[in-house]
């Protein structure tokens, strides 16, 4: 993991500018539809504004994970490393994990800490000590969306192409994924699909700790539930690796 960790990051230390301007995006965002609601309407829905804000920034959290991860593992088999990473001790799943801490440290970090800081200017200090705790259990619960990830990163050694695999599922997730908005309000057949996803589980269970300050168990079970995904994630990079190593595409 620390490896994973350490690649990532210090690759990324080379381009602070754009993942400082691309973190501070999803508040700026959130902001920009709020003054947007006050000029059309005359009053802004703080509820409302504050369960986007902290919506926007767990969708960039779960875009790293979701697709950061498969843009990496291009990278590495570009520059020839992925039989290191199939013979690493620590084991793919490991190794990923640190890619997204790191990814996540980098292209969110700035907007946790923003958002942190507009929920406590809002509703108090306490709120904002319950939003940093609440994205502490984000990195946490994450793994259910690492594991999706891995399983979509496996594609990757195949097409060589991870934006055919990221772009549509990166827009879908954004689309019924609950993060953004409850997944209440999507038709039936969109509301089955968000339910056997992760994110909207993951999601709930921030915003109970960061605006309700409550430990969402509910939540917190769905979440022990999706930890298929990480199974599910593991056994079908390995079996891609293995297939690719075979055809000599990676």
């Amino acid at each position: 993991m620390r490896a994973g960790f350490y690649a990532v990051f210090r690759t990324l230390s080379r381009m602070y500018g754009p993942a400082i301007f691309i973190s501070a995006l999803p508040p700026l965002f959130s902001s920009l539809l709020a003054l947007g609601g006050w000029i059309i309407s005359g009053r802004v829905e703080l509820d409302k504004y504050l369960y986007q804000l902290l919506g926007m920034s767990l969708l960039v959290m779960a875009q790293v994970a979701l697709s950061e991860i498969s843009w990496t593992l291009k990278g590495w088999i570009d520059d020839g490393l992925f039989d290191y990473l199939a013979a690493s001790p620590a084991q793919p799943l490991s190794v990923f994990i640190g890619v997204f801490l790191a990814e996540a440290l980098v292209f969110a970090g700035l907007s946790l800490v923003i958002t942190a800081a507009v929920v406590g200017a809002l509703k108090g200090p306490l709120f904002a000590l319950s939003t940093l705790a609440a994205y502490a259990l984000a990195f946490i619960g994450s793994l259910p969306l690492i594991g999706l990830g891995m399983a979509l990163a496996s594609l990757v050694l195949f097409t060589k192409e991870p934006g055919v695999v990221a772009m549509p599922i990166g827009a879908a997730m954004a689309v019924v994924g609950g993060v953004l908005y409850p997944t209440s309000i999507l038709p039936p057949y969109l509301r089955y699909i968000a339910e056997a996803l992760p994110m909207a589980a993951w999601a709930d269970a921030v915003r109970g700790l960061a605006l309700g300050l409550t430990l969402p168990i509910k939540e917190l079970g769905a979440l022990g539930g999706y930890a298929l995904y990480i199974l599910i994630g593991v056994l079908s990079f390995d079996a891609a690796g293995r297939v690719a190593r075979r055809r000599g595409v990676a």
